[in-house]
């Protein structure tokens, strides 16, 4: 390959191998109508053109100036080269022109269609007028129907397109045809196109050409406790998701909290990213958000002291590094992502960070400029802190049993050594108090008073510390035991002797807490979904304040504020065809065995079924069940094994009941043949027809296989032998519960009616295996579409009949943006569930809540459309007023799926009224807004402004 030679000197080129290597130049021209030269089309040319040449004409050509590329498959000019023949052909020659173009037509007479309509073009706009746009769209036509067409014969000729199209005649190449082919090419393989072809266009009329090529692609979402996987093609256990794309997905994704911003994600074929959610935000102590930032892909570290913050904030790389001085904030680029961070409430503007690269310090100047500077370790610290001796500001350093006071944050530069007689764990430090708090690992708190150097006391716990804080303007310490509880002692000389005061006992222990005198609260955070908080100074009941994000940390603000951090949250995915999803990422709840059992839908395949249905994964099934019909190794079976498997499904083979005759050792041995497929467990059906030696048989067999999932239907057996996998499929609740019931989620079972009761998932038998929110049941065939509604919307559902996967069973059919949502939602699979007035007889009304989700399902057996109207309860009654009830599932075919979810809003008196056509259900996700909406742009995947 050698350099192209610009426009202007390819004529000089040309002459230059003119005098050096005419047989070279005469062999070129020959080329110059063809988009590429194959060996055998480079011979013919030779032998046509310079018959008295040998072979060693050709590789002369190949490595000559003129030749942009060379390989065995082709050789390409270039284009300026060519070009440049083309017209002198014209122009001194045009018989031998002539005899080209009758040669290039006969040698690709049987090429692509593309390579033919590209060499069509290049003789048009050589010997006649510029083609029209409409000669050059019908020449083009072949070309838009490859690249509209789906598989690996599309992208093949996009890359042709790319690479060739740029070579035609200007006239052609700046035609409203060709802009539109290259976009679509360059959408199609998944590529920016170049830039002069975005700029060719606006905005809308790029996102049309673009559009053209898009078709429907599955893309997997799946929600882990700190963000989401997503993955193409979706990986298994993974939610499908719909979207419109080609060689990529565009999506735009952002946390649901007010302030947050959009961030950009590409997804290609066979990629899978994993985006942990990290967030900040500013709130009151009711829960009220004013502001948020989140992190996706990214972590945030916060710290806050006074009126002086800091947040260090790593994403793609790239570590930034804000301080917040309390009058203007400062970005500082760090080398590493930090590990520690404080700042000093009073005195100097210091921040100090840890990070795998040392200490670095970081110091705010007059003139508004920060510093920073680099101090490497030698031993990782365990805490950091500001604070403040008789005559001068220290940096605080724990390491191992020892508090370092450092001089001007030089590590160096130890002035004091504070000794303890376990390793500090935990530190809080105060510039403005002159204090310094230490937890030890032996469950012990020291406060030392850095101002009259002395030990102002120190108290035993009798378990470990968990969190640490104070309060600069008493001096009183509080802090979080591992059992729950919450001590505090008084600031002052008395407080020395005086025993802690417990100010209450936690649900579960603090990670963090803030004091907040002015408020007379304690704020304390413990890492889920919730704020605590209790009387300050005096204790007593703790008060829960739900929050839409799991909060690590929690800091006093000024005014009465918070900052807190942490993890998680409602995030909302939007495709480029206007599709959203809200998705919480969330704890699933533990228990033992296979794990994805215990959240999976299944399908029992019907006995003659040979083709799985396609797409099934989009209604929220996770795996199947080969009919017991189908014995293992059969062709029949490996078949299907194959289809599920390229769908992402997870497979169980069924075992029916032994026959009078069956001789035992055969159930035995097709059970093995199953499981060495392999497939991934086994479907029991009907077992109390089955022999209780026969089931220990099989017990045994199954202990080599640790991770196979097992399934039964039918009334289970005196003792289950089946172990920790083992799902058992009962029958659900009463499809139809006698007027104003209220339906626990325990099989077999209907509650007394209670006004606004709520249900918690019962406590598991002694036999059951799995926890007692995934105790399961199987929905039954041929239910009418109202009782199946009901029974979605409540816990437990493992199991649905084929017929509703089925394309020509239309009333079945019906019932599957339910079984979507219910895959969507975690709360519609492991939340608590109430029974909320409807007012109208016929109307239930289910809310499910789990992990700061609330969904509310409503479903009607009247006999005709109601208008009914619900309470809507949130966290904070405030924010009643700015909730959104964001349809999730409906059957309206006047509402395509593209179309944005319908809203509904509270009236004032936190009702929302809602009509429900006849036999009908609807499910709304409940989404509290205690804030103000974002300042966002109507359409995130609009170009930013110039």
């Amino acid at each position: 390959m050698t350099a192209a030679p610009e426009r202007g000197s390819a004529h000089r080129l040309i002459a230059e191998q003119r005098r050096h290597q005419p047989d070279v130049l005469r062999l070129a021209r020959s080329l110059c109508l063809a988009a590429q030269a194959e060996p055998y089309f480079l011979r013919g040319a030779r032998l046509r053109f310079a018959p008295d040449s040998g072979t060693g004409l050709e590789a002369r050509l190949s490595f000559s100036p003129l030749v942009e590329a060379a390989d065995s498959r082709a050789l390409v000019l270039h284009p300026e080269v060519s070009a440049e023949l083309r017209r002198q052909l014209y122009d001194h020659d045009p018989d031998l022109l002539g005899s080209v173009r009758d040669f290039t037509r006969a040698a690709h007479r049987g090429a692509p269609p593309l390579v033919r309509g590209f060499e069509e073009l290049l003789w048009s706009a050589t010997v006649g007028p510029p083609p029209s746009e409409a000669g050059i769209e019908r020449t083009l036509a072949p070309l838009f129907r490859q690249v509209l067409a789906d598989g690996g014969p599309a992208a093949e000729a996009s890359r042709w397109i790319l690479r060739f199209l740029p070579r035609l005649p200007e006239a052609v190449r700046q035609s409203l045809p060709a802009w539109r082919l290259q976009v679509m090419a360059a959408e199609r393989l998944g590529m920016e196109p170049p830039r002069a072809l975005v700029t060719r266009a606006d905005a809308d009329e790029f996102r049309t050409v673009r559009a053209l090529v898009h078709s429907e692609v599955d893309i997997g979402v799946r929600a882990v406790a700190d963000g989401l996987v997503l993955s193409r093609p979706p990986e298994r256990g993974a939610l499908v998701c719909g979207a419109s794309g080609a060689g990529r997905v565009r999506l735009r994704l952002r946390g649901a909290l007010p302030g947050t911003q959009w961030h950009e994600l590409d997804l290609h074929e066979g990629e899978h990213t994993a985006l942990n959610v990290s967030v900040a935000a500013e709130a009151r102590t009711d829960g009220t958000l004013l502001a948020a930032q989140a992190e996706l892909g990214g972590t945030l570290l916060c710290a806050r002291a006074g009126s002086r913050a800091a947040a260090a904030t790593t994403s793609d790389g790239r570590t930034v590094l804000r301080i917040d001085d309390g009058e203007s904030v400062l970005p500082v680029e760090l080398p590493d992502q930090p590990r520690l961070l404080a700042v000093a409430d009073a005195g100097p503007a210091a921040t100090a960070v840890v990070s795998g690269k040392g200490l670095h310090v970081v110091t705010t100047a007059v003139d508004g400029t920060a510093d920073a500077v680099l101090h490497p370790l030698s031993l990782q610290p365990s805490a950091v802190g500001w604070s403040r001796t008789a005559d001068r500001a220290v940096l605080c350093v724990a390491t191992g049993t020892d508090v370092l006071l450092v001089d001007d944050g030089d590590p160096d530069r130890v002035l004091r050594t504070l000794p303890h007689p376990a390793p500090v764990e935990r530190m809080w430090c105060s510039a403005r108090a002159g204090l310094v708090a230490v937890a030890d690992t032996n469950g012990a708190v020291t406060l030392h008073d850095l101002a009259s150097d002395t030990v102002a006391g120190r108290w035993r716990t009798g378990a470990a510390v968990t969190a640490l804080t104070g309060d600069p303007g008493s001096g009183a310490l509080v802090w979080g035991a591992a059992d729950g509880r919450l001590l505090a002692v008084d600031g002052g000389a008395a407080s020395a002797v005086a025993e802690p005061l417990t100010l209450g006992s936690l649900p579960a222990p603090a990670s963090s807490l803030a004091v907040l005198p002015e408020a007379g609260l304690v704020m304390a955070a413990d890492g889920s979904d919730r704020l605590l908080r209790l009387a300050w100074p005096g204790g007593g009941a703790v008060g829960v304040v739900p929050m839409p994000f799991r909060v690590r940390e929690v800091h006093r603000a000024t005014g009465g504020q918070l900052l807190l951090s942490g993890h998680g949250g409602e995030v909302e995915i939007r495709a480029e065809d206007g599709r959203s999803r809200l998705l919480t990422p969330g704890p699933v709840p533990d228990g033992a065995g296979p794990g994805w059992i215990r959240d999976s839908v299944g399908m029992v395949l019907p006995a003659r079924t040979t083709v799985l249905p396609p797409g099934i994964r989009r209604w929220g099934i996770g795996h199947v069940c080969l009919p017991a019909a189908l014995p293992p190794g059969s062709e029949a079976f490996h078949a299907l094994l194959t289809q599920a498997r390229d769908q992402g499904l997870r497979v169980l083979a069924e075992l029916a009941p032994p026959g009078e005759d069956t001789p035992h050792g055969e159930l035995l041995r097709r059970a093995y043949d199953a499981l060495e497929e392999p497939v991934d467990g086994l479907r029991i059906g009907d077992t109390d027809r089955w022999p209780e030696p026969l089931l220990g048989r099989l017990r045994h067999l199954l202990d080599a296989y640790p991770a196979a999932a097992i399934v039964t239907s039918g009334a289970p057996p005196a003792e289950l032998p089946f172990g920790a996998g083992h799902l058992p499929l009962g029958p659900p609740v009463s499809a139809e519960p006698p007027p104003e019931t209220v339906m626990d989620p325990r099989p077999e079972t209907v509650v007394a009616p209670r006004p606004e009761s709520v249900v918690d998932p019962p406590p598991a038998p002694a036999t059951a295996a799995l926890p007692p929110s995934s105790r399961a049941w199987a929905l039954p065939d041929g239910l009418p579409y109202p009782q199946a509604a009901l029974l979605l919307a409540l816990p437990g559902c493992h199991e649905v009949p084929a017929s509703l996967l089925a394309s020509t069973d239309l009333a079945a059919a019906a019932l599957r943006p339910l079984l979507a949502a219910r895959a969507e939602q975690l709360a519609l699979r492991h939340g608590r569930v109430e029974r909320v007035p409807a007012g109208v007889t016929g109307v239930t009304a289910i809310r499910r809540d789990h992990a700061g989700q609330s969904v509310l399902c409503l479903t009607s057996t009247a006999a005709g459309p109601v208008i009914v109207r619900v309470p809507v309860r949130v966290p904070v009654p405030e924010a009643t007023a700015g909730t959104e009830l964001i349809e999730i599932a409906h059957e309206d075919p006047d509402h395509p799926p593209t179309a944005p979810p319908r809203v509904l809003r509270p009236d004032a008196d936190g009702m929302v009224t809602v009509e429900i056509d006849t036999a009908r259900a609807r499910w709304f996700r409940i989404h509290p807004r205690a804030h103000p909406p974002p300042d966002e742009p109507a359409d995130p995947f609009a170009p930013p402004a110039h």
